[in-house]
């Protein structure tokens, strides 16, 4: 090992213990977070400028459909809002074979029944028919798809890429390992 790369693990080795002495959270960027870096310093900035407890937003670009989206809510609106309406949306996704139904869309377009019959039937064994229309009936009824024609789904242009934003934050959620101990929630005035 070259003296060169012997002083650069020395030094940073000297960071991480001073990390640790100090209590600091490590720093790990998550993937991708290095291009959404310089949003993340302007909401920062914006807030403190405006005496605001953050900001929460996400966005997203899906090729083929076209679909470019990029949302932003002040936390304090957020943490003050009525989240009746996300339990519906919420609870649509926490169904296994309504995930399977999405994840068909989503990779292929538009379906029609007998395809997502056969989706559903591959994340479930020998689903029924009327399975297949209770989780239709559910996932159009949060607003995630919408029926073309009889007999064809696809999703709601509106819904992808939330969609896909709340099933990332979830995986991320469930698989990476904390960075810190957790941070108290503003209180709202």
């Amino acid at each position: 090992m070259n003296g060169n790369r012997l002083d650069e693990l020395e030094r940073r080795i000297a960071r991480l213990e001073s990390r640790a002495e100090s209590g600091a959270a490590p720093e790990r960027p998550a993937r991708g977070a290095n291009q959404l870096t310089g949003v993340l310093h302007a909401w920062r900035r914006d807030a403190e400028e405006q005496s605001l407890p953050g900001t929460v937003g996400y966005a997203g670009y899906v090729a083929g459909r076209e679909l470019l989206w990029a949302r932003q809510m002040p936390l304090a609106e957020l943490l003050s809002a009525d989240w009746g309406p996300a339990a519906g949306i919420l609870e649509s996704l926490g169904s296994l074979p309504r995930l399977a139904l999405l994840r068909a869309l989503l990779r292929e377009g538009c379906r029609t029944n007998v395809d997502l019959q056969e989706a559903l039937g591959a994340n479930q064994g020998d689903a029924t028919s009327g399975q297949l229309y209770h989780h239709l009936r559910e996932l159009q009824g949060a607003g995630l798809i919408t029926q073309r024609r009889r007999g064809e789904y696809d999703l709601a242009p509106q819904a992808v890429i939330p969609i896909l934003t709340i099933l990332a934050a979830a995986m991320n959620v469930a698989t990476d390992p904390p960075v810190g101990p957790p941070i108290a929630a503003p209180q709202s005035n």
